[in-house]
């Protein structure tokens, strides 16, 4: 098949990146037709941090050595390039000579490497912010041409300027999502939840003023489920709006626990002072937590350690419940687990789950500040 020309590959990589609305689907659809659509058989994409701890995030048609393991040697230790970026040194595409990565990978596996011996590099940014690294090879090339270092500064271009958009507007839909569940919880608390309030009143009020036994035990039955409703509609409305927050983000989990009659014990290090979307997400997810440990940990007793320092929010959650098997296809409370992913990456952190069948569950965050 016939490669299109660079004008051509660059155009339908931009009107790729151009309609897609998540980060990661986005960048291995770009990827991918980067690689398909060029000289290049393969690359792979690190998101960095701010203190150089890196993810390998998408990768299209990596040589064995470099895949075995679930890409180990791609994902342990450091190279020049990470070193690179971190410093501040690299600042457009660039040739890598010597690659501690591949050369590992190719001295374990030397029979799987495609003849990938050298690769080049290239900054994803946006203005001044720069996300992590682009990295291409070639079988038996050891130095990519002007014309090559020229299109993956393009493509690099393109992709830096798409994370940034998704970003962006992922914090704008969340800003709206928190408005709209206030304002449904406003809505709940001066309507709903008063009238379920006022029916239980007066159910206790009617089984006072009758002694014919049936109203009585009818009026009773009313005044419970009303209470029950009353109970549900609470829990609700703190899902909905974190009732308390405003004196705090542990004022508010403590008071949450409370409502799940979970035994929450909190440790801080650090003043938690956190700017308000951090702080509504990190309270999110804490109490998509809280509510998996009551639903399916089969245990009360829940701890959180809270660290701001250094710029980071570090969030470390532990119960010693029943605990599951993170990699079979049934994890309990699936769509909560995903929340939480899914909030941990808007705000640009890093999440760690580890749980087995009877050992609990601890799930460890870092975010930047």
């Amino acid at each position: 098949m016939e490669k299109p020309t660079r004008l051509a590959l660059l155009k339908e990589i931009a009107e790729f990146i151009n309609v897609e609305t998540e980060i990661y689907s986005m960048m291995q659809g770009a990827l991918k037709s980067l690689i398909q659509g060029s000289e290049f058989t393969t690359g792979w994409i690190f998101f960095i941090d701010d203190s150089g701890q890196h993810e390998l995030v998408s990768h299209v048609d990596l040589p064995g050595a470099l895949s075995k393991q679930d890409c180990k040697y791609m994902c342990e230790g450091t190279c020049w390039c990470v070193q690179a970026y971190q410093n501040k040194k690299l600042t457009k595409a660039s040739n890598i000579i010597n690659c501690s990565r591949i050369n590992l990978a190719n001295r374990a596996y030397h029979e799987e490497t495609d003849g990938v011996t050298h690769h080049a590099t290239v900054p994803l940014r946006s203005g001044n912010e720069q996300f992590g690294l682009l990295n291409v090879a070639t079988p038996h090339t050891t130095h990519y041409s002007e014309e090559d270092l020229e299109m993956l500064e393009s493509v690099a271009f393109q992709i830096g300027s798409a994370i940034k958009r998704i970003w962006l507007t992922d914090q704008e839909k969340e800003a709206a999502r928190i408005s709209e569940r206030n304002r449904l919880a406003r809505d709940l608390h001066d309507s709903v939840n008063q009238m379920l309030f006022s029916v239980k009143l007066t159910a206790h009020a009617a089984e006072g003023m009758t002694k014919e036994e049936t109203s009585r035990k009818a009026f009773r039955i009313i005044e419970q489920t009303s209470q029950q409703a009353v109970n549900e509609m609470r829990a609700l409305i703190w899902q909905l709006k974190p009732v308390g927050l405003e004196q705090g983000i542990v004022s508010a989990l403590k008071k949450y626990s409370t409502v799940l009659q979970l035994d929450l014990t909190v440790n801080v290090d650090g003043l938690i002072n956190l700017p308000s979307l951090v702080e509504e997400n990190t309270y999110r997810i804490i109490q998509e937590a809280m509510n998996n440990t009551k639903k399916h940990g089969e245990t009360t007793k829940v701890e959180l350690l809270l660290i701001q320092k250094n710029n980071y929010l570090t969030i470390y959650i532990e119960d010693k419940g029943k605990g599951f098997n993170i990699k079979e296809s049934n994890v309990p409370d699936s769509h909560g687990l995903k929340n939480i992913r899914q909030r941990v990456k808007m705000m640009n952190g890093k999440l760690e789950i580890k749980s087995n069948h009877n050992s609990g569950t601890k799930i460890h965050i870092i975010v930047p500040l």
